[in-house]
């Protein structure tokens, strides 16, 4: 009885939301959904012990709740009928319509794939059905977005009554919350919903994690509490004496699963929660928010560096803000400021679209962006009609993260998924643009094919019509591609090439890379066995076929000479006043001591202090001892810059390389950022000028970690702007300048 009065109440709830908005014949329709799908669900209990039927009412009252219309409230309350009752879709669209059937079919679960499987005779495997389940979802989507908004709510209901399911299926049910419908619900904007799925996943699968950083952030709240009353008292006393009525001031603080994540990039403690006061001005136009912007610079100074634009240019889940950093009163406090309308579209995303219907709030420019979505995904889908798996991989890489929007040179927005390179915006724009991509301009400027982009860059691609893809691009660690869509696009450029040529292309890739690592001599019958062919045409094949890329070939290759040739120690042994051991690099052979005051431990900055009696003590950079006396002659010209090595010491080979290039201005410069970036260290270089004009050879010598490490850096050094050609020296040949030496053939896959 209990039960019962339980579903009267809620269905209460449910009508009196949809009678405030409703008409009546639309009325009508749920109320027959209503009581369809609560006769065919009967008695049937969940694991909470309450009625089945209590999960698709709820998740038809939260749609309610958002004003959505009554085709959707029906599917909701009908999506699971297809799949736990014997009422077939067919039965759905005679009783209700096609709309409603459409819409509790992209909600139900993939029965009709797992019978088709098995009338096949094949297994699908756990993430062949999860891929196969989020294609049929997304696909869907991109028909009506009301089929993720059920499906959303659909699981947000699952989470909040997750205490009924055994601990394995909480885990796996939490695992995929965050992985699939989380970023989802942020891609739609849904903000509110977002963050409560993150939160009770977290809750789940980390409740320690969560209970310590909930509490620290509730306790936090109360510690700025009379910070925050001053802070919204001056802006609202200032703004408003300068002519800019403030509608309200509110505490922003972070959510917890978003703390979490920044606490575990940062290898930090659980209670090192973030202490910065985050607050939102809320006003009523975008030119108020600017100008109350410079008034709040004028009030407190800015924080260099802090600043994010986001009403000019809107973020891909449809939100705006203004973004800023003050040193106010002795610390940083974060501003966002935006209008009224913008805080409620921040706040619910897509769903703007039913809840403000025929208001201002939902304008043409919003309803654009979330086409511009769905066109995104359907694409992304269909990257390879061969391998589904594919497009459900690109979705959620590529368009389901983090964003960063740049712009063609005619000043067309692309959205691209955060690391995208001029590679992957160029196949965003066109398949045949990035098999053709020769060369980028960003902002003006030549710029490596393999460096991300950054939001607002403006991007030119040089392409050549004669022009392919390179092997060397599907290399993940070499940074060319990072979004499945490109790296699917180019490898179908590959598989595309008929036998003769692919083998034709094959032995160039294999001898290129034979003269990059100085091993032009090697056995070509003697390398394909190292990797099981039959000979080496079979070799050629797969290399021009992609199938086996020339960095593999090459670290392989390599393998076997390593030993060769002359090496030296890399790192160093410090033990810290507990014992712990750690490596140091970049300290040559000094005795080293761990600096008892500031005791510095790995992911902290270090630098080293040469003490007159040729011990190196090791320091945090910002230890007060070191500090003291830095700016003195005496004590700059003893400090060296120190790293972190790995847990053990190691071998590093001394590599010398010819480099050919064309000069150009900082181009130098680039080789020697990328080495400090990859943590090499360059023992030797120099420049030779060459017969032609604009020629040069560069001369270096590495220290490199092994085979992988060393075949990395000869790609992304040719990889550079004006790099001919990389080549180790040859064994048995002296390290040194060869101004008449010919540069060897470079491959060009034109």
């Amino acid at each position: 009885m209990t039960h019962r009065k339980l579903e009267i109440a809620d269905a209460e709830q449910l009508f009196a939301l949809t009678n405030s908005y409703l008409p009546t014949a639309e009325r009508a329709q749920i109320e027959k959904a209503y009581e369809f799908a609560r006769r065919e669900h009967g008695t049937e209990r969940r694991n909470t012990g309450e009625l089945f039927f209590t999960h698709p009412l709820a998740v038809a009252t939260y749609l309610a709740e958002y004003r959505l219309d009554a085709p959707a409230i029906s599917a909701a309350l009908l999506h699971d009928i297809a799949e736990d009752t014997p009422i077939l879709l067919s039965q759905i669209e005679d009783e209700f319509s096609a709309e409603v059937a459409q819409l509790v079919d992209g909600v139900t679960k993939l029965k009709e794939v797992t019978r088709r499987v098995a009338k096949e005779s094949t297994r699908m495997s756990p993430l062949d059905l999860k891929q196969a389940t989020l294609r049929k979802l997304m696909l869907a989507m991109t028909v009506d977005v009301r089929t993720v908004i059920i499906k959303l709510f659909d699981r947000l209901h699952n989470m909040r009554t997750i205490h009924g399911m055994s601990a394995q299926s909480q885990k796996a049910k939490a695992e995929e919350t965050l992985a699939v419908y989380a970023p989802l619900a942020y891609r739609l904007g849904m903000w509110q919903v977002k963050g409560e799925l993150e939160g009770r996943s977290l809750e789940v699968l980390q409740p320690h994690a969560f209970e310590t950083i909930q509490a620290e952030l509730e306790r936090l709240f109360r510690v700025q509490e009379p910070l925050f009353d001053v802070v919204r008292t001056r802006i609202i006393d200032y703004l408003g004496a300068n002519g800019l009525p403030v509608r309200d001031v509110k505490m922003a603080p972070e959510s917890i699963y978003t703390v979490f994540r920044d606490l575990e990039k940062q290898d930090a403690g659980y209670r090192e929660v973030d202490r910065m006061l985050r607050i939102t001005v809320l006003l009523d136009d975008p030119i108020q928010c600017y100008t109350a912007l410079g008034h709040i610079h004028h009030l407190w100074p800015a924080v260099p560096n802090h600043f994010d634009d986001y009403i000019s240019v809107r973020r891909e889940n449809l939100y705006q803000s203004l973004h800023t950093t003050v040193q106010a009163d002795g610390q940083h406090l974060k501003v966002r400021l935006r209008t009224v309308d913008m805080d409620l579209i921040a706040q619910i995303g897509v769903l703007a679209r039913w809840k403000y219907a025929k208001t201002p709030l939902w304008s043409a420019g919003l309803a654009e962006r979330v086409e511009a979505f769905f066109a995104s995904i359907s694409s992304s889908i269909g990257v390879d009609p061969q391998d589904p798996g594919s497009g459900v991989r690109s979705a959620m890489e590529d368009v389901l993260g983090e964003q960063i929007r740049v712009y063609s040179k005619d000043g067309d927005a692309v959205d691209l998924a955060q690391g995208g390179t001029p590679i992957d915006f160029a196949y965003r724009i066109h398949s045949e643009l990035g098999n053709q991509c020769l060369e980028a301009q960003v902002n003006d400027l030549p710029f490596p094919l393999n460096r991300p982009l950054r939001n607002g860059d403006q991007v030119r691609i040089c392409k050549n019509a004669r022009a392919q893809p390179m092997r060397a691009w599907l290399d993940e660690d070499l940074g060319y591609i990072t979004t499945t869509y490109a790296r699917m696009r180019a490898r179908r450029w590959f598989r595309r090439l008929s036998e003769d040529e692919a083998i034709r292309q094959g032995r160039d890739i294999l001898l290129h890379e034979l003269t990059m690592l100085g091993l032009p001599d090697q056995s070509h019958e003697a390398i394909a066995g190292l990797f099981g062919y039959e000979d080496a045409d079979e070799l050629y094949y797969n290399l021009g076929r992609a199938e086996l890329l020339p960095t593999v070939l090459s670290t392989r290759i390599l393998s076997g000479h390593w030993t060769e040739g002359d090496s030296l120690p890399v790192g160093s042994v410090v033990a810290a006043a507990d014992g712990t051991r750690y490596i140091i690099t970049n300290a040559g052979s000094h005795r080293l001591h761990i600096c008892a005051t500031c005791d510095p431990r790995p992911r902290d900055s270090i630098v080293g202090y040469l003490r007159l009696d040729n011990i190196l003590t090791v320091h945090r950079d910002t230890c007060r001892t070191l500090n003291a006396g830095r700016g003195r002659p005496e004590v700059s010209h003893r400090l060296l810059k120190l790293g972190w090595g790995e847990t053990e010491p190691q071998q590093a080979r001394i590599i010398p390389l010819y480099v050919d290039v064309y000069d150009r201005p900082g181009l130098l410069n680039e080789m020697t950022r990328l080495m400090r970036e990859k943590d090499v260290n360059i023992r030797h270089i120099c420049t030779i000028e060459r017969k032609r004009d604009g020629e040069l050879m560069i001369e270096m010598e590495l220290e490199l970690l092994s085979p992988r490490h060393m075949v990395r850096i000869l790609h992304q050094i040719e990889a550079l702007v004006n790099v001919k050609a990389v080549r180790c020296v040859p064994e048995g040949r002296e390290n040194g300048h060869d101004p008449g030496r010919q540069s060897p053939t470079n491959y060009k896959p034109e």
